[in-house]
């Protein structure tokens, strides 16, 4: 079953399975997240950076291999798809969807490919994929992730500055636990927690009103009376 957004949410308040660092709610939408780039991106051809003026730039007939901003977890339960965004499609860039495996955790790497005669480019903080989730209908077997986090087997291949190389050697996005405890710490997880729990109370002062819980009850019993009627 795919995801909403109010069942994403759901999630990310439970932190059981799903957790996401930054969390930028913005980014939650109808039926997915939408990850930004960071300025951590380089080029197929050269293996060299591709960033410069908080730029990423896509040179023709050429791939940029860009890490999202944001660091993923999910449970065993609970599986995704990687999509290109329109705004991404068109200027005549794409990527090869690809999937989010139950258990994966750390930054999703996303190739980006330019097959047009003009260079691209995409800020760095844009957004420029979507993950879409799902609930499986059973559990993957506990233990079995087949990449390593942050696919350290891909990026060692890139020439590295020492910057790069820290970063990508940063313990927060390499476990579970790491994501987890950014995010629930972050001040957008608690403002999450905090509109859910203001919601609830309007709800509850709602039906605790005199005048509201009389028209509830009027309404109720006309429904009934007019099924009836129907019989």
């Amino acid at each position: 079953m795919l995801l909403s957004n109010n069942d994403i949410k759901r999630e990310l308040i439970k932190a059981r399975n799903l957790s996401i660092h930054p969390l930028k709610m913005e980014n939650i939408k109808g039926s997915s997240i939408n990850l930004t780039a960071s300025k951590y991106a380089w080029r197929v051809s050269d293996k060299k950076s591709a960033v410069a003026n908080n730029k990423i730039t896509i040179p023709p007939n050429d791939t940029v291999c860009i890490f999202t901003e944001e660091a993923v977890w999910v449970s065993r339960r609970i599986g995704g798809t990687y999509h290109p965004r329109v705004s991404l499609v068109s200027k005549g860039l794409g990527h090869i969807s690809t999937t989010l495996d139950p258990q994966w955790y750390g930054l999703s790497l996303v190739a980006i490919s330019n097959p047009t005669s003009s260079p691209k480019e995409i800020r760095v903080g844009e957004s420029f994929v979507s993950i879409m989730l799902y609930y499986l209908k059973t559990p993957a077997p506990k233990g079995i992730i087949e990449n390593q986090a942050s696919r350290p087997d891909i990026y060692r291949g890139f020439d590295l500055s020492d910057d790069e190389e820290t970063y990508l050697q940063e313990q927060w996005h390499r476990t579970h636990q790491g994501i987890v405890d950014k995010m629930l710490n972050s001040n957008s997880y608690q403002n999450l927690v905090k509109d859910k729990s203001k919601f609830r109370r309007n709800i509850g002062s709602f039906f605790n009103s005199n005048l509201n819980s009389a028209i509830i009850g009027g309404l109720i019993v006309g429904i009934i009376l007019f099924l009836l009627k129907m019989n």
